[in-house]
């Protein structure tokens, strides 16, 4: 269970608790004016997952940990070469054709101020388009010969190509092709394979594998960590996701896929088969041990002997081969950032790797609101504060009359209050009674105790959608406000979590909740709920506290402006009534 889906169930349980409480310890009775009450807080496909046998699992996975000093010389020298563009560098080895660096120009590693390096320099770990033919053993350690030379792309239209060439002792030809276009993060890739000699090829899958981490995590010192790793998968319509186990099972989806995508906190890298020659499968593997979470003393703890990583491989079915018979598998990969503009402009559905949670739906148009705050702000900071204002004002009315109807309820309960003392004498060896004779009271005066409670209901589920929103918003991220340097880490000085505590207590002060709550429990939760949140929001993205601090500060508002309202009522009945 991962650090979200456990904030979800705290809070919910936390609106469970605090319901659960007003049924069986009603609101007490005003000494003076009636207040308002208020309680702020703010698919996948099936596939058959089966242990693979040691000797399955030798068969799948590249055989990437033999050390160089191992490998067979070859004619070929090593050699790199590099594309670049004004997105990233591509650094590409001869040694097995695959990718050894991709650094992204316009992300910094937040540690070392350096381009962000999402392929891990970890020789003994898988690289990116490792591939897997069985006729062709160890192809990985197999040294290519290079058609095309290092590029640098600098304006649209730019285009480049590499090709690595391996000719076995058989005749056997295999080639991988690149394609780059500047502007894109996209990469071609075209695997061919060809018989020339005079033996015959059987019929075998071609898979092109991916690595298992995006590059060294990063130590956000929030519990939305970067090295969270999964795939995710879009297979007949529905999404699947698989993450970290304590296992090494590998899944087999057998059904034709759209992608698969290796994702963290902020990017990806997605396999995208060409359907225009047969599509491809999809498998999961497990072969590797997961990173341990950094920290600050420790930002490099090396790898978690517990947990197991997903890495993603879109396996091609291939053909038997004879002389002179050849044949070729297609595909592209997105390797960049979790950019929901960049990644819905593609038209493949690549925007469901960004992990909305289960208010997605809501996510989706509150990120498209921040944007458009941007634009006119050019602050991520003021665009999450007009962010909060608008929901606020979206859920002004709700609120403003559940406010209301916790004020008339007060009234209804200092009215019922002599009745209530009855029944608690009458049944104070019998509890189930007294709840039951409680209830059937309220029901006849009019009394709904949770009516409070409906601000929190509504704005759950958009806090929710917001949460995850802040959390993966790749735009927040190093984005400055005031005194915080990057609104998608954790705030250093802690102002912002301590702000959002005391707003939370002064927001019952002006309800006028502390100054009702007689019995000693009762005050101890009025106080629970800031406490608590206070200590787990030390850990939140900052942005997300900056909506949270906002929005307590215009609940108050909004309480004041029920209190008057209630006053001038009240005033104008007096009035009357003389």
């Amino acid at each position: 269970m991962d650090n979200q889906n456990r904030f979800i169930i705290f809070l919910v349980s936390s609106v469970l608790i605090v319901m659960g409480w007003y049924l069986v310890f009603p609101p007490p009775v005003p000494q003076e004016e009636p207040a308002t009450q208020t309680t702020q807080t703010a698919a996948p496909a099936v596939s058959t997952e089966a242990k693979a046998s040691t000797k399955e699992q030798t068969a799948e996975i590249s055989n990437v940990k033999k050390v160089a000093s191992s490998r067979k010389t070859q004619d070929v020298p090593a050699t790199e070469v590099n594309i670049e563009t004004d997105d990233y560098i591509a650094t590409f080895s001869n040694q097995g054709a695959v990718l050894t660096g991709f650094q992204l120009k316009k992300y910094l590693n937040r540690a070392s101020k350096k381009f962000s390096q999402l392929v891990n320099a970890d020789p003994n770990r898988p690289k990116p388009f490792s591939v897997n033919y069985a006729p062709l053993p160890e192809l990985n350690q197999k040294s290519f010969e290079v058609i095309g030379s290092s590029k640098k792309l600098s304006k649209n239209g730019d285009k480049a190509e590499l090709v690595f060439k391996y000719v076995d002792n058989n005749g056997t030809v295999f080639e991988k092709k690149f394609g780059f276009s500047h502007g894109s993060y996209m990469i071609d890739f075209n695997i061919s394979v060809s018989q020339t000699g005079r033996n015959s090829l059987q019929a075998s899958s071609l898979a092109v594998e991916w690595a298992d981490t995006l590059g060294a995590e990063e130590n956000t010192g929030t519990n939305s960590r970067t090295g969270g790793y999964r795939v995710a998968t879009l297979a007949g319509e529905k999404v699947s996701s698989e993450t970290a186990k304590k296992s090494q099972d590998s899944v087999e989806i057998a059904s034709s896929v759209a992608w698969t995508a290796l994702a963290d906190q902020f990017f990806m890298a997605a396999l995208i088969p060409d359907s225009s020659n047969g599509g491809g499968t999809a498998r999961i593997l497990r072969d590797h041990n997961a990173f341990l979470s950094p920290t600050s003393d420790n930002p490099n703890p090396g790898v978690d002997k517990k947990l197991f990583a997903p890495r993603p491989v879109l396996v091609f079915a291939g053909k038997d081969l004879r002389n002179g018979e050849s044949f070729q598998r297609k595909g592209q990969v997105y390797f960049g950032p979790q950019d929901y503009k960049i990644l819905k402009g593609q038209n493949l559905g690549l925007e469901n790797v960004i992990d909305f949670g289960m208010f997605g739906f809501i996510s989706v148009y509150m990120l498209s609101l921040l944007n458009w705050f941007f634009t006119w702000a050019h602050n991520w900071g003021l665009a999450i504060i007009l962010l909060s204002i608008a929901v606020k004002l979206l859920l002004w009315w709700p609120t403003h009359n559940s406010y209301k109807q916790m004020a008339q309820t007060q009234g209804k309960m200092k009215e019922i209050q002599p009745k209530l003392e009855a029944i608690k004498r009458k049944y104070a060896d019998d509890k189930q009674e007294q709840q039951k004779q409680t209830m059937a009271l309220y029901q006849t005066a009019g009394i709904n105790p949770m009516g409070g409670c409906l601000p929190m209901l509504l704005q759950m589920p958009i806090f929710f959608a917001l949460y995850s929103t802040l959390s993966h918003c790749i735009e927040l991220r190093e984005a400055k406000f005031l005194w915080l340097g990057d609104l998608t880490l954790s705030d250093p000085t802690y102002v912002l979590p301590l702000l959002m505590g005391a707003s939370m207590v002064i927001q019952q002060k002006v309800s006028g909740q502390m100054a009702n709550q007689a019995a000693g429990q009762q005050k101890v939760m009025m106080w629970m709920m800031p406490i608590m949140l206070t200590w787990f929001s030390f850990q939140w993205p900052a942005g997300l506290l900056v909506y949270w601090v906002v929005t307590n500060i215009l609940s108050m508002v909004q309480q004041k402006v029920v209190n008057r309202e209630i006053q001038k009522a009240k005033k104008k009945d007096e009035v009357a009534k003389s």
